[in-house]
């Protein structure tokens, strides 16, 4: 789930379409020639995947080892969402349990990504900042 919420780009891409076309790392979509038409751009064979450049990478990992939700997982997290955007949650102990750690790791994620707004060294969110 880290995946879905930090590299929202890469997580629901097909591994296998990647290798095979060009994606514009930045939005996530395939590379279309003439834009907007439908038809991806092929992958030349001198141009590697992210995955499969060296010091680069992708966040998903590689095809022969992708970091995945299962599919009880993806079910798990898309009855949260739902659940979250109705305001209404079952009242079920595996719903509460699901619900906990989906919510903690959404919470450690924002701390993260606020944390990266400020360069990430020293920031305590506890703490306010006051103007002298």
């Amino acid at each position: 789930m880290r995946l879905i919420l930090s590299h929202p780009q890469v997580a629901f891409r097909d591994c296998t379409l990647c290798q095979k076309y060009v994606y514009d790392e930045a939005t996530g979509r395939a590379v279309q020639h003439p834009p907007h038409s439908g038809r991806p751009v092929p992958r030349p064979p001198n141009a590697p995947p992210p995955c499969r450049i060296a010091g680069l990478g992708c966040p998903k990992g590689t095809p022969e080892d992708p970091l995945i939700l299962s599919e009880i997982n993806r079910a798990a997290w898309q009855h949260y969402r739902e659940c979250r955007a109705t305001g209404n949650f079952p009242d079920d102990p595996i719903v509460r349990r699901n619900a906990a750690i989906i919510r903690a790791v959404e919470d450690q994620s924002a701390q993260h990504e606020i944390a990266s707004l400020f360069g990430g060294v020293g920031f305590n969110p506890r703490v306010s900042f006051r103007a002298d």
